[in-house]
C-alpha cells in the first residue's frame, strides 16, 4: 500500500537558463516562476558557483542559537562570503515562495549544506534547468505541526 496521501501526474515542461556573475539565484528563480505563471516548478539541476550565500543548518527541536547540544555548538544560520562550487541545488518553487536546499564545495573539497534562507549570489555562472509538471499546482500553507509554510500539491484548476 502506498504511503502517499494523494499522487498527481502531469507532463514535464523544461526551462534551461544561465545566470551571470552578481545575479541572485533565489530571487531570479522566484521572479521567473511568477513572470511565466508557473504553478509547479522544481529544480532539475544546477551547476555553477556562488560568492555569497545565506543558509540555515539542520536543527533539533528546542535548540537555540549558541546553545550547546551534545557538546557540539549548533549554528542556526550563517552568511558565507567566499567562493563555493554549487554541487547541488534542489527545491520547489511556486507563486507563494520557494523551498530550496543547497550543497556547496569549497577550495579544499569540504562541503556545507542547508536550507537557503537568504541570497545566493553567482560568482561565475549558474546553469539551471527548471522543470514544471503541467496540470499540477504547488502552493505553500502554514502548517501548525511544523511551524513552517509547507508544500501543498493539487491538480491545477484548468485541468
Amino acid at each position: 500500500m502506498c504511503c502517499f496521501q494523494e499522487v498527481y501526474e502531469g507532463a514535464l515542461k523544461v526551462y534551461a537558463m544561465k545566470l551571470h556573475p552578481g545575479m541572485e539565484i533565489k530571487s531570479a528563480l522566484i521572479e521567473f516562476v511568477k513572470a511565466n505563471n508557473i504553478s509547479s516548478a522544481f529544480i532539475i539541476t544546477c551547476c555553477g558557483s556562488v560568492r555569497k550565500c545565506q543558509i540555515r543548518y539542520a536543527t533539533c527541536d528546542g535548540v537555540e542559537k549558541g546553545k550547546d547540544f551534545n557538546a557540539v555548538k549548533v549554528k542556526i544560520s550563517e552568511i558565507l562570503c567566499r567562493n563555493f562550487e554549487i554541487t547541488s541545488l534542489v527545491g520547489t518553487l511556486c507563486k507563494d515562495g520557494a523551498h530550496l536546499h543547497v550543497t556547496l564545495g569549497d577550495n579544499e573539497g569540504n562541503t556545507i549544506s542547508g536550507h537557503v534562507i537568504g541570497s545566493l549570489f553567482v560568482q561565475t555562472t549558474a546553469e539551471i534547468v527548471l522543470g514544471t509538471a503541467c496540470g499540477i499546482n504547488f502552493s505553500r500553507q502554514y502548517d501548525e505541526s511544523t511551524g513552517f509554510n509547507e508544500l501543498v500539491v493539487s491538480k491545477s484548476p484548468e485541468t
